[in-house]
């Protein structure tokens, strides 16, 4: 009641009582919630009506003011706690708000499932057996998004979408953010620059090497004169010692 007050100002939250049936005007006194203690609580089904009502009377009905108090109440709770917030993962810090968004439910477990994927995220948040506290979780929760996505802001990531359903107690909530990547193309090798060698229809690779040589080697001057290298004459010289043994003399 206090954000609404905030956002649409005292006399909107005041002509609210004049609206709301006895059971429900008694919660919506300012001076009552104030005076009140931070554990003094009510019951669940007037306290979900009350929500939906606030929505009904002071919004359009479409849960939009519901939405915007809890980014604001979200809001505040991360910038007094910086340990609640993740920078550059906003699953991560939408995950720290669980316990924020459970705090008001006392002694009613409040479902809170999130999922990551490749878009984003999907989040499961009900009440089990209230279907209307359920949605007023989800437009509360689709607003504490909003305000963590402002504090945890992914680095080369979409505008935030939200999508929302309810069906009975649960909500679903998907959350896509994340550019989806197309398909990694296998890379192959560049190509080699060196040109590759033409290879003759019929010729054997030893032929073809020796093509090679011969036409890149510079034709050696034949000197019959010319004694074979010291190394030539070594190998003849062992070929002939292995051949017979030397003759006596």
């Amino acid at each position: 009641m206090e954000v609404a007050e905030q956002r649409l100002g005292a006399p909107a939250v005041l002509g609210l009582r004049g609206r709301l049936p006895p059971r429900l005007a008694i919660h919506a006194s300012l001076e009552r919630l104030r005076a009140r203690n931070a554990l003094d609580c009510v019951p669940l089904e007037e306290g979900e009506e009350l929500l939906l009502s606030v929505d009904t009377f002071l919004g359009d009905g479409t849960g939009k003011l519901l939405e915007n108090i809890g980014l604001d109440l979200a809001a505040r709770a991360l910038s007094q706690d910086g340990s609640l917030v993740r920078a550059g993962d906003l699953a991560g810090t939408v995950a720290r708000l669980q316990t924020f968004l459970s705090h008001p439910f006392v002694d009613v477990p409040l479902l809170f499932e999130l999922r990551r994927n490749p878009e984003g995220f999907m989040l499961i948040v009900g009440v089990t057996g209230h279907s209307r506290a359920t949605r007023a979780v989800r437009h509360l929760t689709l607003g504490a998004i909003i305000a963590a996505e402002r504090f945890a802001r992914e680095v080369g990531a979409d505008s935030l979408k939200l999508s929302s359903e309810s069906i009975a107690d649960r909500s679903s909530i998907a959350a896509r953010y994340l550019s989806v990547e197309a398909r990694v193309v296998e890379r192959q090798a560049p190509p080699s620059r060196r040109p590759a060698a033409v290879r003759l229809p019929g010729a054997s690779l030893s032929a073809e090497v020796e093509r090679i040589l011969r036409t890149s080697a510079p034709p050696r001057p034949i000197d019959d004169d010319s004694q074979p290298p010291e190394s030539m004459t070594m190998r003849v010289a062992n070929a002939s010692a292995v051949r017979g043994p030397a003759s006596k003399r």
